[in-house]
């Protein structure tokens, strides 16, 4: 009992570390991504197939690969952690109830399922992350999955993995070149930015927030900053890092208008296409700032769980220049609940989550312009690029999640309390299953 308590606090220390937005400086994969230095930015595309996008719109779609690209090989760790996932993909009952009674030590169970981190995990989650983070005799441990011989021979898990891995490098060669960006004003802006999202794990909507509007919301929120006391109530400095801070909505008009928010007619139906059945309200909203001199923060995901249960909205309150640290993302690297899927796409995780790297090509925009509502699955991989301009960096943040999620997730755990008050007014007002609709 006590071994698998303590497996559990090592299991969560190994997500929560990896996930922590803070980065290890003394880490020799963090790319040095620096906007003003030229040479940086060639070598983070020499080491990561990294694109910088203008911000013009998306080439057409095209299922046929770029006439340079060269698939690397599969490297051991890959097939390391490819392994793993395979074997965690088989685990037998025994080694299913082992892992629920860790999680019961930690305090899960169906009456509290935001108590801990690894709440919202599935058995094959817990699994990987011991696997991949070497933490464990998983043949002691689960000797179901790991005690035996591979379901697979060598031949094909090699042959798997190099299916699995060309086909993740090929959907993220394409959307790094071709880009994500969609004209939201264009007739068929919904049908584009739903493929380009369901493909890319990302899209960028071009003039998606009405101009005008956006000028009166920034009063609205340069209002609350003229408020000393209601201000510091809804300030947050603790839940980011490396110069990053947000400051929580009011439930109170503008904002509880969910077209203030990002939510427009458009954005709500291409989050009713990706969540499908799930049905989707807010999690939380607030304005997010990138201060002067924040650094490159560590590559992550938001969630530690699969696609389609965690959506971020990000509108551009200002012209985002490339020394203002524009978002940089690794496309197609969300975990696939699908177990068909799963294998491989835990694999990219755990590979990226070791390295501190995308795993295969990459992009950040050169330019974002002040209206552009970027749209991404909060289990794809991303980091903020560090702001060496004179300036904050402000975005509108709404973070939406399927029916039930926001609760496991528990992002409010840390907020203050008058951050917590506001953002359960706006679940209660803005939920299921199309934000309030």
């Amino acid at each position: 009992m006590i071994a698998q308590a303590v497996l559990a606090v090592g299991v969560a220390a190994f997500f929560h570390y990896r996930y922590n937005n803070k980065p290890d400086s003394t880490s020799a994969n963090q790319p040095e991504f620096s906007p003003a230095d030229s040479a940086n930015s060639e070598r983070a595309s020499s080491v990561q197939g990294h694109t910088e996008q203008d911000q013009v719109g998306s080439a057409p779609p095209s299922e046929e690969d770029h006439p340079l690209i060269k698939i690397p090989k599969p490297t051991k760790q890959l097939a390391d952690n490819y392994d793993c996932a395979t074997r965690c993909s088989r685990l037998t009952q025994g080694d299913r109830d082992v892992i629920a009674e860790t999680l019961k030590q930690v305090g899960c169970d169906g009456t509290n399922p935001g108590h801990h981190v690894l709440c919202a995990t599935t058995p094959e989650q817990i699994c990987v992350g011991a696997c991949g983070g070497k933490q464990q005799d998983m043949r002691t441990w689960l000797p179901g999955a790991f005690a035996g011989p591979s379901a697979l021979t060598a031949k094909e898990q090699r042959n798997r993995l190099k299916g699995a891995f060309e086909s993740y490098w090929r959907c993220a060669e394409r959307c790094s070149r071709e880009g994500v960006l969609v004209d939201a004003r264009a007739a068929d802006a919904q049908q584009k930015a739903t493929e380009t999202l369901e493909r890319c794990g990302v899209v960028q909507l071009a003039d998606g927030y009405d101009e005008q509007l956006l000028d009166r919301t920034q009063l609205a929120i340069d209002a609350i900053k003229a408020d000393a006391k209601a201000y510091k109530k809804l300030e947050d400095r603790k839940q980011l890092h490396d110069g990053r801070w947000q400051l929580y909505l009011p439930f109170s008009e503008p904002f509880t208008n969910r077209t203030v928010l990002g939510a427009t007619d458009l954005v709500i139906d291409i989050l009713a296409g990706y969540f499908g059945k799930n049905g989707f309200g807010i999690d939380h909203v607030s304005v997010l700032v990138s201060s002067p001199g924040s650094g490159n923060q560590s590559l992550h995901p938001d969630v530690m769980s699969f696609t389609r249960l965690s959506m971020s909205v990000h509108t551009a309150l200002e012209d985002i220049t490339r020394d203002m640290g524009p978002t940089f993302f690794c496309p197609c690297t969300g975990e696939k609940e699908d177990m068909s899927a799963w294998v491989g796409s835990a694999t990219v995780k755990m590979t990226n989550l070791l390295n501190k790297v995308c795993a295969g090509p990459s992009f950040a925009p050169k330019f974002v312009k002040r209206g552009t509502i970027t749209i991404y699955d909060a289990a794809t991989f991303h980091m903020g690029l560090e702001n060496g301009s004179e300036k904050d960096r402000p975005v509108l943040k709404l973070e939406v999640g399927a029916d039930g999620y926001p609760v496991k997730r528990n992002y409010l755990d840390m907020a203050p309390k008058e951050g917590k008050k506001q953002a359960r007014l706006f679940r209660g007002s803005l939920g299921p299953p199309r934000m309030g609709q």
